[in-house]
């Protein structure tokens, strides 16, 4: 905003100084407004609306009409809603382009451009629910007692493509320290048990890993217990980032809260039906 101020200040100046120049020209305001026009034109072709905003206000204190006043109008609208979507404000920005979309006497560039930041919203939006409430659903798990599931559906959640973006920065942290304090707590769960497990004769140790640990391959670790060899190929991290991008871009709910275990199934499930794209209902189709 700062940037844009000075901008503004800037390039009036140098209007003004036009204007000084052509004062004796019937035609000197026009000659300012057609440049300031085509200067503001030029910037909102290059997608730089904060340059576009200065040239736009120029152009409308130089002549004040509908086309300068609209285009100015939109200009400050379009820098209002990136600045509302970087501080994750996708409310107001929603509103800011749709008075964008909404400006009579518009820039039809601009227009174009607010209806793609809107579906940039929409899908920002979207995400952001998915993800919180992953981030949620894995911090009630811990607390419940089931770190192990808590700390697997959070690492599904930092394997989303552009979690540590600029749209996803909070909720990264949020997982990100979850995640870490849980790490932190299962070690010293781990250490005690250990001291605990020592001190126990041989045979209940025994029994205990009769048990637990033959039976519950998450007690050992084995969290993705299904094999990720399919056609005589591995299943990659990459591949299964591709697969919840693909679902995501279905617009599947909840893409964050499957676990890598289950996307490895559903890829497997749409090999077998001879796509490499998988769908929703491959999840199911057990």
């Amino acid at each position: 905003m700062k940037r844009t101020i000075a901008l503004l200040v800037t390039i009036s100046a140098s209007l003004l100084l036009l204007v000084g120049c052509s004062s004796g020209s019937n035609g000197g305001n026009n000659s300012l407004y057609n440049k300031a026009m085509d200067n503001g034109n030029s910037a909102v072709n290059k997608k730089n609306y904060s340059e576009a905003l200065a040239y736009f206000t120029s152009a409308n204190d130089a002549k004040s009409d509908k086309e300068a006043s609209a285009s100015k109008e939109q200009a400050k609208n379009l820098v209002a809603a990136k600045n509302s979507m970087d501080k994750h404000d996708l409310d107001t920005a929603k509103d800011q382009l749709n008075d964008v979309r909404n400006q009579s006497n518009g820039n039809s560039a601009m227009n174009d451009r607010a209806k793609d930041m809107l579906k940039q919203v929409k899908k920002i939006k979207s995400n952001r629910s998915d993800l919180n409430k992953s981030v949620k659903n894995a911090s009630d798990m811990i607390d419940n007692g089931d770190n192990a599931a808590g700390m697997s559906l959070l690492k599904t959640v930092l394997n989303f493509k552009g979690i540590n973006g600029k749209y996803y920065s909070d909720i990264y942290k949020k997982a990100v320290d979850l995640l870490q304090n849980s790490s932190s707590g299962s070690s010293q769960s781990s250490t005690t048990n250990s001291s605990d497990s020592s001190s126990s004769n041989s045979s209940d140790s025994t029994k205990a890993s009769t048990s637990s640990d033959s039976d519950n391959p998450a007690a050992k670790g084995d969290f993705d217990i299904e094999s990720r060899k399919s056609n005589g190929k591995t299943i990659t991290d990459s591949d299964i980032s591709k697969a919840r991008q693909d679902l995501t871009d279905q617009g599947v709910k909840n893409v964050a809260a499957w676990s890598d275990n289950d996307i490895v199934k559903a890829i497997k499930n749409a090999q077998k039906d001879g796509r490499t794209t998988i769908k929703a209902s491959d999840i199911r189709n057990q």
